[in-house]
């Protein structure tokens, strides 16, 4: 019969394998279904980056315009 130290160390094992092989294949580049979304979300505006953007557009507008609403005469 199997001692309670065996039986534990076989089901910690069990655990610790499947961890250990995906760890080691990752280091050694065996991993080649990552995850690329940090590059996707780069193109993704904030809802602040948009309202900085569309005042940013109205501002260039207005100084398009001449600005301060005088002919431009000093």
């Amino acid at each position: 019969m199997i001692s309670g130290f065996w039986f534990l160390m076989i089901i910690i094992s069990l655990l610790v394998l499947p961890l250990l092989y995906g760890m080691l294949r990752d280091f050694f580049g065996g991993n080649t279904n990552r995850f690329y979304g940090d590059e996707l979300n780069k193109q993704r505006k904030t809802k602040r980056e948009k309202a900085y953007d569309k005042a940013h557009e109205k501002t260039a507008k207005y100084y398009e315009r001449g600005g301060n609403g005088g002919g431009g005469d000093l």
